[in-house]
């Protein structure tokens, strides 16, 4: 059976580290469903499954961003801002003035 960690485990599993999260491994049947049972991990159909695929460009949505449609991206964008408040700096020193000898 293949199956992928939902979960880290620590520790080692027969002398080896266990596999990561999102990782697939075979196991036996039963260790398999015990894993599954417990909730650590999911079983994998096929090998194909492993495998995430990405949307082809055409099938993409593209949309050109302007103001109207900013906010949805970003939110709190057509709201007002405060400005951040002035960094506070050190103060100078004036030097001392002399002494003036009467």
């Amino acid at each position: 059976m293949r199956v992928r960690m939902k979960m880290e485990v620590s520790g080692a599993r027969n002398g080896v580290a266990w596999p990561k999260r999102g990782e697939a491994f075979d196991v036996s049947d039963s260790e398999g469903a015990d894993l599954c049972a417990s909730g650590l991990a999911e079983p994998v159909a096929d090998s194909d499954g492993d495998v995430e695929k990405a949307v082809p460009a055409e099938d993409s949505e593209e949309r050109v961003l302007t103001t109207e449609n900013s906010a949805a991206v970003t939110p709190g964008a057509s709201e007002e801002k405060p400005s951040a408040p002035a960094k506070k700096t050190a103060a100078k020193r004036t030097p001392a003035k002399p002494a003036e000898d009467k």
